[in-house]
């Protein structure tokens, strides 16, 4: 009966050991996938997809024309955003391991020489103990173990928002560049207009022999511009590859169009904004508050742990067999307590805690305060690249075409020189690339905004001020 006893206590406490605390937080919300990031479950192998090996899903191609396309390849083929999801996965894991009880300890002792009793030969001895740390230690540590996975799952979602931007910042360029070399090969075909024109009129004595030079050196050097520019097209090609994580010569074809979002939001409202959104700050506060529950650990750790254990002692038959009692095996209940008597390791390990988080506490203000600084910029870049945009838009580009079609009346009649004509369509040129250039830096600078702010939008029509603040968890 007594060993009956025994292994009920030793099943009671493996059962102890191996129950979550009813009062471990459990977060309100659920996170993509309806992954609690507090509850262990199967790791995924894979952010998106079921499947590690799991084909392109339907709805995506492996050759976008749309920025949004863009980025969701970029996002599902992305080894570094896999590589944080699955650090976020290890992390959550983590949460149960910490609030674990300590594993039972079964210990089994055999007799050398059996000890003669009244009741019997004792011949071994069977126990089982479970330690139990001091009150709210397990707590502290699921409470830290949690905050680093939270602070795992904002700087996945950082790493999102960075490589959104990295792909519209490097759509834009090379819409940039493929705007660029579009004006340049039509100017180089007006010139070629322009020369076929002198060419004759110098044929007939009414051109002038400067003249055609002049414009056949004009040709020479659109010409080495477009080469280069041709040229360089690659390097954008291969750097947009390398952040869809296909092949650098993978051909991408031009967007035909790269619109702006509106953007009206003042610098302050953006800051404020950030201070409370931005995907760097929340995961440096999650790390602030996993070092205060370690410094609660530390702390526990100077409380003494205590030990319930029990235990039984095999015992024969006794020689007679009359004796009440015979082969009767006894029952222990022990109790054990450590005693933390070397204080100045558990001050130490306070001491540290403290400082470790007072230093995560002032990277969070300095970041705070970097993150103020680009903002302001991001936001001038914007603003000073809308009014680039407008003025040669709508009042330097409308201007200087008028200005080279009268020219080229006058050229045509013969009352205008070819000087004019030339300095007016270099001109042009001049505007039409500084358009798309500022038109490109109003986009990468708003692309800037967005990923300090935490818009989880990809999209690029969307207005600024009518996104939904960033999932990030608070």
């Amino acid at each position: 009966m007594n060993r009956t006893i025994l292994f009920a206590c030793a099943s009671s406490l493996a059962l102890m050991g191996c129950t979550s605390d009813p009062l471990r937080p459990r977060p309100s919300h659920t996170l993509t996938r309806s992954i609690d990031p507090m509850i262990s479950a199967t790791p995924v192998p894979s952010r998106f997809r079921e499947e590690a090996d799991e084909p392109t899903p339907s709805g995506m191609i492996d050759n976008p024309t749309t920025p949004d396309g863009f980025v969701r390849l970029a996002l599902y083929r992305s080894p570094e955003l896999e590589r944080a999801y699955q650090q976020w996965a290890a992390l959550r894991e983590r949460v149960v391991q910490v609030g674990a009880l300590p594993d039972p300890r079964l210990s089994v002792g055999f007799f050398a020489n059996e000890v003669e009793t009244r009741v019997g030969a004792q011949q071994a001895r069977i126990g089982i103990t479970q330690q139990f740390p001091w009150a709210g230690k397990r707590r502290a540590a699921e409470d830290a173990a949690a905050a680093e996975a939270r602070s795992a799952w904002v700087r996945y979602t950082a790493i999102e928002r960075s490589i959104t931007r990295r792909v519209i910042t490097t759509l834009y360029r090379l819409h940039e560049l493929d705007g660029t070399i579009g004006i340049t090969r039509e100017s180089l075909n007006l010139l070629v207009s322009f020369e076929d024109s002198i060419r004759a009129r110098y044929r007939v004595g009414s051109g002038s022999h400067p003249d055609l030079v002049r414009v056949q050196v004009e040709l020479g050097m659109l010409d080495d511009q477009l080469i280069s520019l041709e040229s360089s097209r690659a390097v954008l090609v291969a750097q947009l590859n390398a952040i869809l994580d296909r092949p650098h010569d993978t051909a991408v074809a031009s967007i035909a169009e790269l619109p702006v979002p509106t953007f009206d939001t003042t610098l302050g409202t953006l800051i404020e904004r950030a201070a409370n959104t931005n995907p760097s700050l929340i995961a440096l506060g999650e790390r602030v508050r996993a070092e205060q529950s370690r410094t609660e650990i530390a702390r526990y750790a100077g409380k003494p742990e205590f030990g319930v254990g029990v235990e039984t002692i095999l015992t024969n038959d006794a020689i007679n067999p009359n004796i009440s009692e015979s082969g009767d095996d006894p029952l222990i209940l022990s109790f054990n307590l450590n005693i933390p008597i070397w204080r100045d390791k558990y001050d130490a390990q306070v001491r540290e805690s403290i400082a470790t988080r007072l230093a995560l506490a002032h990277e969070h203000d300095a970041l705070r305060n970097n993150l103020s600084a680009r903002l302001a910029q991001a936001h001038f870049d914007y603003t000073d690249a809308h009014r680039r945009t407008e003025l040669y838009e709508h009042t330097l580009i409308p201007k200087a075409t008028e200005s080279i079609q009268s020219i080229l009346a006058s050229f045509r009649t013969g009352s205008g020189g070819f000087t004019d004509l030339l300095d007016a369509q270099r001109t042009l040129l001049e505007f039409q690339r500084s358009a798309l250039r500022a038109t490109s830096a109003q986009g990468i600078a708003l692309a800037q905004i967005h990923e300090l702010i935490g818009i989880t939008d990809a999209s690029t029509t969307q207005s600024t001020s009518d996104s939904s603040n960033a999932e990030i968890e608070q």
